[in-house]
């Protein structure tokens, strides 16, 4: 039998447990956050856990663009994009 404790952290990876304080948050900024997550039918904890993952995957895909634009290309973003539309009209 599965316990609540254990049922609670079986969708995080093994080892994940990093806790984050944040200091000095406005009520403001704290209040918009709770409604944000209630909204979304989240505890405030899994609401920002899932915001920062989202936060961090995009820092990594940006590092990735960084190091792809430092080897010599010469495109924008939107150049790119509008490249793949582009091509994906012909097929």
């Amino acid at each position: 039998m599965q316990t609540s404790q254990s049922r609670m952290h079986s969708e995080y990876p093994e080892g994940m447990g990093t806790t984050v304080q944040i200091r000095n948050l406005s009520d403001d900024v704290a209040q918009k956050l709770k409604a944000k997550a209630a909204t979304a039918g989240l505890s405030l904890s899994e609401y920002l856990r899932r915001e920062l993952t989202e936060l961090a995957d995009q820092i990594a895909l940006d590092e990735r663009w960084e190091a792809f634009v430092g080897n010599g290309i010469q495109m924008t973003r939107d150049e790119i994009v509008d490249a793949i539309h582009a091509d994906r009209k012909w097929e």
